[in-house]
């Protein structure tokens, strides 16, 4: 199999959650804090969408060890009464499809106990069926079949590993079998698209298709990767316990499951949350077999995880009841622990359907000041002596609550949500410490495209953008083919990935010193879709590139602020911008030194070095560069005020 790439399973800037879910018949269920979400795609090509309360955990469930067995459990019922769930929807809304009539038991228990008492019991038969079914298979056969090389192998440690391996081989092979079933492949890509959507989330980028793409198929808290913990364990545990009668052998297998369990459910979420050597050996196998159990989702797939998963987020609640017509007459508030709603792609594409299909509880329109248009005005309000306060105020607004421009207008007189508005007033109060708008949004468009920020990183200007443009211009010019291209001091990764975006047979490597600050410029390749053409290296300039390392463009926006200058800075820059990422020494050309005396041991010659500087920092940095050899073309290219704004050097 080709190498995995942690980078992309284990990302440093994500935020583990307690969010989960499961493929079901041509859909996804997700569960989040407090509330559960079924979304499928019908066969007319509509949304179906239910949510119902969580039910809280049972006491036990809370105990080290003790919860792994319980949550085993009760996924298991809860992901039987799923999976007949969508069975039961599919045949309301396409009867064709199921026009079987019922079996004579299913009609004696339906004439009996009642639809919805015989669907409880079928349901309890089916959890049970299943069970012993997998006793059977996967505990009993494997230890049984050992019998048969008794006398050929003496080593009970020896047989008991071999009946562990046997067992993973029978599980693999299973899921080999039924993976070429279409029904199953379905199942498997609504599988990667809820680990996709997942991955999306957690790592804090918009919820869409084309984010949530860029991820991997594998999760390493999927269900799969606790059932090959449970392997494992198992292989090893039982290796220790001898080699007693068959009657006992099985019983000790039977009744060390819950201990199994336990310790693979703990495992499981050690490796949800964490990073290392360890997690990544440990977590390895099931990321292998989860290749197996998901496959590449659609688009279309992806658009059902991503209602699922919108639907149990607490903060996106209002957002995503809110596809009901506009009333202009206040409603009573209702209460209900159940929605449901069937969303037409007509509607999604603001079109009028001919006979729109929605039926929505709960929703509530108000002149009261918590409104929607209310909680905007008392932003800007706030926002009032900063420059262009009022927009920015829409544009927390929109990052708090996920609503459009659009929504927003349509939305105007809709209450908003106790919660949101008091994320709202935080971050409205964290923009009025000087905190930058785009640490509180996380995003900042550079070239057209969309970037996440952190204080780990500068936040991208249209300064650099200049130099982007340079280089882009430079290359067509020239019409280098593939190009080699080499973004130090990369930060966010904005320049780096522009040029992979701009041209898509580059090669691109981003260096940084900073670790945090690389995270984010991963995640930015793979917002962008262009991480597998990038490569990524953390390093003290050009000491983290190999000697014999030639580019056709090395590109830099190095730290170039004098020390002395910093404090005199304004204040959401001095206070909030990481300080190593503008300090560049008492002149501010220690960088330029560095990059002078070695950068033009990696450049090719007639390949280019490109430079952004201060504005007052031109000659000095055409002089370092001209006194250093490399270079015989050598331009100072000035921004729009007339500064000096980027250098670029030819190499002889």
């Amino acid at each position: 199999m080709a190498k995995l790439d942690y980078s992309k399973i284990f990302l440093k800037g994500a935020v583990p959650t307690s969010i989960g879910g499961q493929a079901v018949m041509d859909g996804i269920m997700m569960q989040g804090p407090d509330k559960k979400a079924l979304a499928m795609r019908l066969p007319s090509g509509e949304i179906y969408l239910e949510t119902e309360d969580k039910k809280p955990a049972p006491a036990v469930a809370k105990i080290p060890l003790v919860r792994g067995c319980v949550m085993f459990f009760v996924s298991l019922v809860e992901g039987m009464r799923m999976l007949m769930r969508s069975a039961d929807i599919l045949e309301e809304h396409a009867p064709e499809l199921f026009d079987e009539e019922p079996g004579k038991v299913e009609e004696w228990l339906n004439k009996t106990f009642g639809k919805r008492t015989a669907w409880d019991i079928m349901m309890a038969f089916s959890v049970l069926f299943a069970l012993m079914i997998t006793m059977v298979v996967f505990v009993i056969l494997p230890t049984w079949s050992m019998n048969l090389l008794r006398g050929v192998i003496k080593s009970t440690v020896v047989l008991n590993l071999i009946e562990g391996i046997v067992r993973i081989l029978l599980f693999v092979l299973y899921v080999v079998a039924i993976r070429k079933m279409e029904d199953i492949r379905t199942l498997f890509r609504y599988h990667g698209a809820e680990h996709k959507t997942i991955h999306c989330y957690e790592n804090g980028l918009a919820l869409t298709p084309e984010n949530a793409q860029s991820f991997y198929t594998l999760h390493p808290r999927c269900g799969t990767s606790f059932l090959v913990f449970v392997f494992i364990i198992a292989l090893l545990l039982f290796s220790l316990l001898g080699w007693p009668n068959l009657a006992l052998r099985i019983a000790s297998r039977i009744l060390l499951l819950p201990v199994i369990a336990g310790i693979s459910y703990e495992l499981l979420k050690w490796a949800g949350r964490s990073d290392n050597v360890v997690v990544r050996i440990l977590s390895y196998p099931g990321l292998m077999l989860q290749k197996l159990t998901t496959a590449e989702p659609t688009a279309a797939q992806l658009e059902v995880a991503i209602a699922a998963i919108k639907a149990v987020l607490p903060e996106e609640e209002a957002a995503d009841s809110g596809e009901t017509e506009q009333s202009s007459e206040p409603q009573a508030d209702t209460s209900d622990n159940s929605e449901e709603v069937v969303v037409s792609e007509a509607a999604e594409a603001n079109e009028e359907p001919a006979e729109p299909i929605r039926k929505v509880r709960g929703k509530r329109y108000s002149s009261d000041p918590g409104t929607v248009e209310h909680a905007l005005v008392w932003g800007a309000d706030m926002l009032g002596l900063i420059e262009n306060g009022r927009n920015e105020a829409r544009m927390i607004f929109s990052y708090v609550t996920g609503m459009t421009r659009t929504d927003i207008v349509i939305k105007r007189a809709e209450m908003l949500p106790e919660s949101q508005f008091r994320e709202y007033e935080r971050l409205i109060n964290e923009r009025l410490t000087g905190k930058p708008l785009q640490y509180i949004t996380k995003v900042q468009e550079f070239m057209g495209h969309m970037f996440r920020v952190n204080p780990s990183v500068l936040i991208p200007r249209l300064d650099t953008e200049i130099l982007a443009e340079q280089v882009i211009e430079i290359i067509k010019g020239r019409e280098m083919k593939s190009p080699e291209i080499l973004d130090m001091c990369t930060g966010s990764g904005v320049l780096g990935v522009t040029f992979a975006k701009e041209f898509p047979d580059a090669k691109v490597m981003l260096a940084d010193i900073d670790q945090d600050a690389m995270s984010t410029a991963i995640s930015n390749a793979q917002m962008n879709g262009v991480f597998g053409r990038c490569s990524f290296v953390v390093g003290d300039l050009f000491n983290a590139i190999p000697d014999n390392k030639l580019y056709d463009v090395i590109v830099s926006n190095p730290p170039y602020i004098p020390t002395a200058e910093i404090d005199k800075l304004s204040v959401d820059v001095r206070q909030f911008e990481p300080r190593k990422a503008l300090d560049g020494g008492e002149d501010g050309l220690d960088f330029y030194r560095r990059i002078a005396n070695d950068a033009g041991s990696h450049i090719r010659s007639g390949g280019i070095l490109a430079l952004e500087i201060g504005c007052e920092q031109g000659e000095a940095v055409k002089k370092l560069l001209s006194c250093s050899g490399h270079y015989d073309r050598i331009a100072i290219i000035k921004d729009l005020t007339g500064r000096d704004r980027v250098v670029i050097a030819g190499r002889r």
